[in-house]
């Protein structure tokens, strides 16, 4: 178990405010707290596995989405442990009510989705979830993903790059530093990747709970140069499924939210992919004042060197 510190938290996001925070301080202190990070993204995950395997009720929300006991108690633990890891703020897919005039002054914070693929999870197809991103001037700069009935972490990103740990390490890296944490992971890249896409088809990923609409135009793009084979993956392991060499392009239309792609994000940026809004081209942004997404594209560096075109803006979808 982490050390209960929560009481301390407010004085450790003023005191974290007032030194100010970059790229470079969050990148070492997040490694030299790397076995605690992937610790608490494990207990996390061992809180949802234990809903999962019981029989448990679902409420819905507002919107019609669902509710467990699962993406309650995982908010509840990351929510209170996150910031002892770094002390900035947290905005989760069960607190996102925080308004723009508060979250304005943010220039670091904690992006959390404790359950991605709610509706994966009732229908225990084993396609959800836990994701964490760390977001600075609006850029999700690290990601973990934590994907329980596979007992996998994923995490990475820009300048640090990506990596997938198998959870039974998990428990003895608890309170070490990067270079522990990575001697027990599998490095993901381009090596493994170019050496897996030249034995598979070309991938597409759709949802598994969205119905994946590609345009016309889009798919007659695609198809000119390759026959890609279609794939249908849950939440946000999508992103890992690229990171890994799997897949090569997620094309989204539809409804998401910031935390729902911010550690996807990160990943698949620390292998030289990235998450672009469809329309301009540009990487997703955070901390906007709608919370809501652009439709966008997750590609893989495979699919950016064969597919040049689609990185050209035409300010059209």
């Amino acid at each position: 178990m982490f050390p209960d510190v929560r009481g301390t938290t407010e004085n450790r996001l003023d005191r974290s405010a007032r030194a100010g925070v970059d790229k470079t301080s969050c990148i070492k202190h997040l490694s030299d707290q790397l076995g605690n990070f992937v610790g608490l993204l494990r207990e996390a995950g061992t809180k949802v596995l234990s809903v999962y395997e019981e029989d448990f009720k679902v409420v819905l929300k507002s919107d019609d989405s669902p509710l467990t006991l699962a993406d309650s108690e995982s908010h509840d633990l990351l929510a209170g442990m996150l910031p002892t890891i770094l002390p900035v703020p947290v905005l989760s897919e069960e607190g996102r009510q925080i308004p723009l005039s508060e979250r304005a002054a943010w220039k670091a914070f904690w992006s959390i989705d404790p359950l991605d693929g709610t509706r994966e999870f009732v229908k225990r197809s084993g396609e959800f979830c836990i994701s964490v991103a760390l977001v600075l001037d609006g850029v999700p700069i690290f990601g973990m993903i934590d994907i329980p009935v596979e007992d996998r972490i994923y995490f990475g990103g820009e300048g640090f790059g990506s990596y997938r740990l198998q959870g039974r390490r998990v428990e003895s890296l608890k309170g070490r530093g990067r270079e522990e944490v990575l001697s027990a992971s599998d490095k993901l890249g381009a090596d493994e990747n170019a050496a897996k896409g030249k034995d598979r088809p070309w991938v597409l990923l759709g949802s598994m709970s969205h119905r994946t609409v590609v345009p016309d135009k889009m798919m007659n793009a695609l198809e000119a140069k390759e026959t890609f084979k279609r794939w249908s993956v849950g939440s946000a392991i999508k992103f890992c499924r690229i990171a890994e060499g799997a897949a090569d392009f997620y094309p989204r239309f539809g409804r998401t939210m910031e935390w729902d792609t911010a550690a996807g994000q990160a990943i698949v940026s620390g292998i030289g992919g990235g998450v672009v809004e469809i329309k301009s081209r540009k990487s997703l942004r955070y901390n906007k004042e709608n919370l809501e997404n652009p439709d966008f594209f997750c590609y893989s560096p495979r699919f950016k060197k064969h597919f040049p075109d689609f990185f050209v803006s035409s300010g059209r979808d």
